[in-house]
């Protein structure tokens, strides 16, 4: 009888090294001859991902897969999904992050499915970037695809694997407001400002010395309303083993992430927080040699709860609200929250008088596949029928209250102080999604030449709770193979196609073929480079292919009425309540009403990308691993508005497919192994680099070249170019402005923003306008790292980081824009541009922002120059020191391994903005705080 290996571990394990060699995988799975691939493809396992300690799947991905731009989400629990995008942004079609589809087992998921996936559940994540990968794909291709496979049953003994880890989770960093005294010294320089620049303060000198002394009010929002961490804990029980004839993997899990909201959780109140149960079980069975049949099975329950409050609303709050506007009380005895019109939501008061609201989502995806060798038919032959069902609701249940607001003993709203009462259990959404594969393969060897064929006929069906019919029903068709030939390891051609249909257009173009050739040589394999101790494995791939994509929603009227590019030919589907006309035949008058939207066009279709893509796969030196892949991607037949057709009734617009864009780059990712005595390493990098060019995207001639976008990068900042500010000398004695110039932004003073005449016609206006940075696409997108072990210690680090990179401040507006529309200031206006000599106040000399202001001021934030950063930078992402200890100790007292760790995630960042203006680059608009975490395990072996 054998012996069972029963594993407990607690923490992280032993680190997987990143593959970085394609990889050969289809949405049916079916492998090619060999395993010689011609494919441009990146992987990372899942024990590797498992090193990010985060509640949301998509943020382990950061910084792990070459060709994967990945932008980490915010702080928020619950709202922290990660922005990615493979090999950039390649049409302005789409234009926007996470356009890439997801694949989990051979089957489309939600990225909703994919944000709740345990690292645990994983074998391995893979990108697939270029045709020879794609073109199975159809219209799902052109934007990448990432393919998930989770662990399955292996034959052998059994084994029974735990982990827990746990640690602590803290703001990156804070940007606060002013306190009390530095924001009303500023406060009184902003109104003078717009008094005619005559010194006319609010707040009075005692005021001022209140404030400095201690003894005026200047309550930190931000210390009231948060704690300084949260809490992190995820555990998971491993069951795998079995035979030849039976295998399974089933995996459970918990994960439970707590908020940093200063409120406690009770019946009356919740913290914001995170909880989820799932289960993962991958059975696998062999009947009578012929039969081998899957059954998958994931599933989860996740909980969120929070204060009856928007998340988003309170962090506006914490950033709007000054620190002198009251105390947390009016009254502390009697518990009455402080509010005023200006300012009513009381951030503590927000968190805690408010109630709780919570929500329940449950998902299942079940997947069953039986595969049939038809060896007696011909050898190599086979069948398969595969089936997927997915389903995801989300329920919602509350405790409301309100509360009265007070201020100087009088209430100041309409508002009143109320019970708590819970509402009625309700549903909030539900998806059904199912999916069919069949398919029919041939896979087999003959001497030297090996050949394998697939055939696949997959249906879709996705149907999602909303009144928006059009958008939540979604079927597609796609019949797609390959055919592989490979001769003496060395040579290696490959056809592949899909012939895909769709019903989000009319027909004669619902259907569309897309087809790739990719050719690969082993030059390794050659006699001249035959146990060569330089080059060891030398492989050269070039594939090029059609792909396509059936979305689109980055126009006005697309992403205003939500049709993604669906049913453009249908007339019913263009009529919409957010159009407006003129009647009348004089001046007119304006009309909200229904109105046409969209001209039906009968001929949209799939927006197509032509690929291209040379690649080198290398060993060197027998250490040295080198992946490197140069693409080249022509999009055109973007759907987008032709504007050489007049409009009319105020909106109605014709969709064609007129647009094009190119895009190219470069992927490169390298590891290096060694020793050296009883010293084990191991270095690793990777980097993307990703251009793009509008080619034609129908744009209205702008008044001069210098202002369009086309010939320009997706994304590209357009705006005027700031020249300093106005002073004091460049206006008369009566306030008018000198030099001839005119800005057309409303009437201007000292120490508003100059902007530059480019078209050189004395008037300042949206036709000076011109690229003023670059996207927020990075360019560049680089990782670094490695592993150094010895006698039982190891130490891992990776860094990560992004360059070629813009940031627009205003995006920030509140905590950039100080003063307007009763807002707060932050350190930024310090540097306001201010001259009152009489106050000793002369900061023109000095000036890094422009003069202040309490008052729209339509003429200093527009977007320009002034207010476009460098948001690249460098960060910290994971380091962690672990501990084997010896096994022939731990053996005396019957554990066959122990392992301790420590473990932090995004321990600092590098970055200009985040020194001159303390705003995490990857996190501009948003005010809740991206976290860094710190924790401990350890990992023990029965």
């Amino acid at each position: 009888m054998k012996k069972k290996i029963i594993t407990v571990a607690i923490g992280l394990l032993p680190f997987a090294p990143v593959t970085l060699k394609a990889q050969n995988d289809t949405p049916s799975e079916e492998s090619k001859a060999e395993n010689v691939t011609t494919t441009s493809t990146s992987s990372v396992t899942g024990d590797d991902l498992y090193k990010t300690v985060t509640s949301n799947f998509t943020n382990t991905l950061v910084g792990k897969l070459s060709g994967l731009i990945v932008k980490e989400g915010t702080g928020e629990i619950g709202a922290n999904n990660a922005q990615y995008l493979v090999r950039g942004m390649g049409s302005f079609g789409i234009g926007s992050w996470n356009t890439a589809k997801v694949f989990v087992d051979g089957f489309e998921v939600t990225t909703q499915y994919l944000s709740g996936l345990s690292p645990s559940e994983i074998e391995s994540v893979s990108v697939l970037k270029d045709a020879a990968a794609l073109a199975i794909y159809g219209e799902k291709g052109a934007n990448g695809v990432i393919e998930i496979k989770t662990k399955r049953g292996k034959i052998g003994m059994a084994t029974i694997n735990a982990r827990l880890r746990m640690g602590v989770q803290m703001p990156t960093q804070t940007n606060k407001p002013l306190n009390s005294y530095d924001y009303a010294s500023l406060y009184n320089q902003a109104v003078s400002n717009d008094n005619g620049m005559i010194w006319s303060p609010v707040y009075s000198v005692d005021q001022l010395a209140a404030y400095k002394n201690g003894n005026g009010i200047n309550i930190d929002w931000y210390d009231e309303a948060l704690k300084s961490s949260g809490q992190f804990l995820e555990g998971d029980i491993v069951f795998n083993g079995g035979s030849k004839n039976a295998r399974y993997n089933i995996d459970l899990g918990y994960l439970n992430n707590s908020g940093i909201l200063n409120v406690p959780n009770t019946d009356q109140t919740k913290n914001l927080g995170y909880a989820k149960y799932n289960v993962r079980a991958n059975l696998d069975f062999n009947v009578l040699d012929i039969f081998d049949v899957k059954l998958d099975m994931g599933g989860r329950i996740e909980n969120i709860k929070r204060p009856n409050y928007s998340i988003s609303q309170l962090f506006t709050d914490l950033s709007r609200y000054p620190s002198n506007i009251y105390q947390i009380y009016d009254n502390v005895e009697e518990g009455n929250y402080s509010g005023t019109a200006i300012y009513p939501n009381n951030p503590y008061g927000s968190i805690n008088a408010l109630g709780w609201q919570s929500s329940k989502a449950r998902t299942l995806q079940t997947n069953f596949s039986v595969r049939e060798r038809l060896d007696m038919v011909t050898p190599g032959l086979y069948l398969k029928q595969s089936v997927s069902f997915y389903n995801y609701t989300l329920s919602a249940y509350s405790k409301t209250r309100n509360y009265a607001r007070w201020y100087q003993g009088a209430t100041t709203t309409t508002d009143e102080t109320t019970s708590l009462t819970a509402s009625g259990y309700g549903s909030n959404g539900l998806q059904d999604w199912k999916q069919y594969q069949f398919t029919a393969g041939y896979d087999r060897t003959f001497a030297k030449h090996a050949f394998s064929a697939m055939l696949n006929w997959n249906v879709s069906s996705y149907k999602g709770e909303s009144h928006d019919s059009y958008r939540y029903k979604y079927n597609t068709l796609n019949l797609y193979g390959f055919a592989h030939y490979e001769y003496d390891h060395r040579y290696i051609v490959e056809l592949a196609f899909s012939r895909f249909g769709n019903d989000a257009y009319a027909k004669g173009n619902r259907w569309s073929t897309y087809p790739a050739l990719s050719l690969a040589w082993v030059a390794s394999e050659e006699n001249s480079l035959k146990d060569n101790d330089v080059v060891n494995y030398l492989k050269i791939r070039a594939s090029a292919g059609l792909t396509g994509s059936s979305e689109s929603s980055t126009t006005e009227a697309l992403s205003s009425f939500n049709t993604s590019g669906r049913y453009l030919f249908k007339d019913f589907f263009t009529y919409s309540f957010i159009g407006s006309f003129y009647t009348g035949k004089n001046q007119g008058n304006w009309q909200t009403t229904y109105v046409p939207m969209f001209i039906p066009n009968e001929k949209a279709h799939a927006e197509k990308s032509m690929k291209y893509n040379f690649g080198i796969d290398a060993t060197l030196f027998h250490g040295l691993e080198l992946t490197v892949d140069a693409y080249l991607d022509k999009r055109y037949d973007i759907l987008t508005i032709d504007n050489s057709l007049m409009g009319y009734y105020g909106k109605q617009y014709y969709f064609s497919n007129l647009g094009k864009m190119t895009s190219y780059g470069v992927d490169l990712s390298a590891v290096y192994t060694g020793k050296c005595g009883d010293v084990d390493y191991r270095v690793n990098g990777m980097m993307s680099y990703n251009k793009n060019r509008i080619d034609d995207m129908q744009e209205v001639p702008t008044a001069n070249a210098f202002s369009a976008k086309t010939g320009r990068a997706y994304g590209t900042l357009i705006g005027l170019v700031a020249d300093g500010f106005y002073d004091i000398t460049d206006f008369d004695a009566n306030g008018n402005l000198l030099g001839g110039i005119t800005p057309a932004f409303g009437a201007v003073q000292p120490g508003d923003l100059k902007y530059k005449d480019l078209d050189g016609n004395n008037v300042i206006d949206q036709n000076d306008v011109t690229a003023i940075g670059r996207s927020e696409y990075p360019e560049w997108y680089y990782s670094f790292g490695g592993k150094v072990g010895y006698k039982g210690f190891d130490l891992e680090v990776l860094f990560q980081g992004t360059a070629g990179v813009s940031a627009n401040l205003l995006d920030n507006w509140d905590q950039v824009v100080a003063f307007v529309d009763n807002g707060n200031a932050f350190d930024i206006a310090k540097g306001a541009w201010a001259y009152y000599p009489t106050e000793g106040i002369d900061n023109r000399a000095n000036a890094t922002y422009p003069r202040l202001t309490t008052q729209s001021n339509e003429n200093n934030y527009q977007l320009s120059s002034f207010w476009v950063k460098d948001a690249s930078y460098l960060k910290l992402r994971t380091v962690e020191l672990g501990y084997n200890f010896s096994s022939e100790m731990l053996k005396k007292v019957g554990i066959g391994n122990l392992r301790v760790y420590f473990n932090a995630n995004n321990l600092f960042t590098i970055s200009s903005l985040l020194k001159d203006y303390n705003i995490d680059p990857e996190n501009v608009a948003s005010c809740y705080p991206m976290m860094k975490s710190f924790n401990a395990g350890v990992s023990i072996t029965f």
